[in-house]
C-alpha cells in the first residue's frame, strides 16, 4: 500500500497543503539582506565556546533576511564543502545543490510577521547584537551569544530547526499596537506555546508613524534601512529608515530615540542609508529621488534645527545641494527623480557612493529597466561623475580599490572608483537585493529572488551557494 514513501491509510489532506503552500513560498521568496559574522565575532559571544562540530575550530557564518520573514544562517565552511561536493560529481558549476536553503542552515527563526528587509550587527556592552528590520514596522535584536547556543541546540535536535511559524510574531505585533517607540526584553516562551524555535529576542522597538513633511496620512511604516553607530551623545545606537520617510536613531540601550533625532526626513520612503562614523555624517537615499545628509551629533544634542531637519539636500536629477522644506518642490522632485535605491560612504567620508533607477541624466524619464550611479563630492557638495547601467542598482559595497553593484540583472558589476568599466561577473539569481563583503577574505555574498544565495571569491569565481529547487523542477 505504499509508493515511494506515500501512504495512503495515514494521508493528511491538510498537512498536505499545507506542505505544498510552505514550499510555495519558499520557492518565489527573495533574500532582501545578507551579513557576514567572522570567527572572531562568534568568539567573542559570551558563554558561547562550543564549534559547529565538536572538536572543530570557530569559523565563519552568513545570516541572510528573507521575504518570508525567517532570519538564517550558514556555516560557510559547509556552504563551501557542499558546493565542492557537487561540483567534483560532474555537477555544472552553473547550477546549485538541489538543496533548500531552510534545510542547509545551521539555524533558523521565524524574526518578522512579513518581509525582513535590512540587516546590522553593532557592538554593545552586551555583546554583539544582531539586528533586522522588517515590513510589520520593528526594529529586534538578538544576542549573538544566544543566536549560537540556538544553533547548538538545533544541532542536537535538527526538529527544532524545522518548526516555523508566524502566529507567534502576529502574537507579539499584537500586543505591542501602542503608539510610540516601545522596548522587550522577553523570552520567546512568552509568546504562546505556538512560538518557533529561535533565540529569545533581546530588543524588539516598534518604530513611530512620521508626520509627513506635506501632511499626507502614511499607513503604519516598514524599516527599511537600518545603519549601526554612535549618536553624538555617545550611546551605541541605531539609525532607522522607513518606509513613510521617516528617519529615527534608537538607543540600544534603552529602546527609545536618541536626543532629538527622530521624525519625517524624506517625502518618500528611505530605502538606504549608511554612517560615516568618523565625521559623524549620515545620509539617507530615498524614493524621493533625493540623497540627505544629517549632522547626528547636532541632532543628538537637540541642534541642528530640530527633530527632522537635516543638513543638505542633494538632488539627484539636478546633481546638486537644493532647498529641502516641503511644499510644492519636494512634490514635484519626488514625482521628477528616479528613486535612490542604494548608497555608500568611502572610508574617508569624503565623497559618496549612489545608485538610482531610471536612465542617467534623464530628469524624470527612465530608460527600459536600467539605471544610474553616481559619484558625489561632499566637499563640493555636488555630482561629480554619473555612470549609467543596463540595470537598476539594488546593493552596493564600496571597497578601497573597486565598487561592487548587484541590481536587477543577472550579474555582479565592478566598478573602478572612477566608475568605468565595469568588469562583470555571472549570477544565478535573476535580480538581487543582498550584497555583503567579508572584511577578511574579500570574499563576495549575493542574495537575490527564488531564495538564491551565492558565494564568490574576491576575484569572482563562485564557491558555494544554495537556491531552492522544488520536485517540479
Amino acid at each position: 500500500m505504499t509508493t515511494g514513501g506515500f501512504d495512503c491509510r495515514s494521508y493528511d489532506l491538510n498537512s498536505y497543503a499545507s506542505n505544498i503552500l510552505k514550499r510555495r513560498i519558499e520557492r518565489f521568496s527573495t533574500v532582501y539582506a545578507c551579513c557576514f559574522i567572522t570567527a572572531a565575532e562568534a568568539a567573542l559571544a559570551d558563554g558561547v565556546t562550543d564549534a559547529p562540530a565538536e572538536g572543530e575550530a570557530p569559523t565563519d557564518m552568513l545570516l541572510t533576511a528573507s521575504s518570508t520573514g525567517d532570519l538564517r544562517l550558514y556555516w560557510l565552511s559547509d556552504l563551501v564543502q557542499k558546493w565542492t561536493a557537487t561540483t567534483a560529481s560532474g555537477a555544472s558549476t552553473t547550477t546549485f545543490p538541489l538543496q533548500a536553503p531552510e534545510a542547509a542552515s545551521c539555524g533558523s527563526w521565524a524574526a518578522h510577521q512579513g518581509p525582513v528587509y535590512c540587516l546590522a550587527k553593532v557592538h554593545t556592552g552586551s555583546g554583539l547584537v544582531i539586528l533586522s528590520g522588517g515590513d510589520d514596522g520593528y526594529v529586534r535584536g538578538w544576542l549573538m551569544s544566544d543566536v549560537l547556543r540556538h544553533v547548538q541546540a538545533a544541532t542536537r535536535d535538527p526538529q527544532r530547526n524545522t518548526t516555523h511559524s508566524s502566529a507567534a510574531t502576529a502574537n507579539e505585533t499584537h500586543q505591542h499596537q501602542q503608539p510610540g517607540l516601545q522596548h522587550r526584553h522577553q523570552q520567546a516562551s512568552e509568546l504562546g506555546s505556538t512560538a518557533p524555535a529561535g533565540p529569545p529576542a533581546h530588543l524588539a522597538v516598534r518604530m513611530p508613524r512620521a508626520e509627513s513633511p506635506l501632511a499626507a496620512s502614511s499607513l503604519p511604516p516598514a524599516v527599511q534601512a537600518l545603519a549601526p553607530g554612535r549618536a553624538g551623545s555617545g550611546a551605541v545606537g541605531v539609525f532607522v529608515g522607513c518606509s513613510d520617510g521617516g528617519v529615527h536613531c534608537l538607543d540600544l540601550s534603552s529602546g527609545g530615540p536618541v536626543g532629538h533625532f527622530s521624525g519625517p526626513g524624506h517625502v518618500a520612503a528611505v530605502m538606504a542609508m549608511d554612517l560615516h562614523e568618523p565625521s559623524s555624517c549620515l545620509a539617507t537615499g530615498s524614493e524621493d529621488g533625493t540623497v540627505r545628509l544629517w549632522d547626528t551629533r547636532a541632532a543628538a544634542a537637540g541642534g541642528g534645527g530640530g527633530a527632522g531637519r537635516c543638513a543638505r539636500v542633494l538632488d539627484g536629477a539636478a546633481g546638486r545641494d537644493v532647498a529641502g522644506g516641503g511644499g510644492g518642490a519636494e512634490v514635484l522632485r519626488c514625482l521628477r527623480n528616479p528613486p535612490v535605491t542604494c548608497l555608500r560612504f568611502d572610508t574617508s567620508g569624503s565623497w559618496l557612493l549612489s545608485g538610482q533607477g531610471g536612465a542617467a541624466g534623464g530628469g524624470g524619464g527612465t530608460g527600459a529597466g536600467g539605471g544610474s550611479l553616481g559619484m558625489w563630492n561632499l566637499g563640493m557638495v555636488q555630482r561629480v561623475r554619473q555612470a549609467p547601467t543596463s540595470f537598476v542598482p539594488q546593493a552596493m559595497a564600496v571597497q578601497p580599490a573597486e565598487v561592487l553593484v548587484v541590481g536587477s540583472e543577472q550579474v555582479l558589476s565592478r566598478y573602478s572608483w572612477g566608475l568605468e568599466g565595469p568588469a562583470q561577473q555571472p549570477l544565478t539569481t535573476r535580480s538581487a537585493f543582498a550584497l555583503d563583503v567579508h572584511p577578511l577574505t574579500g570574499a563576495v555574498a549575493v542574495g537575490g529572488v527564488g531564495a538564491s544565495l551565492e558565494l564568490l571569491s574576491k576575484y569572482g569565481k563562485r564557491t558555494g551557494g544554495l537556491a531552492f529547487i522544488s520536485d517540479e523542477d
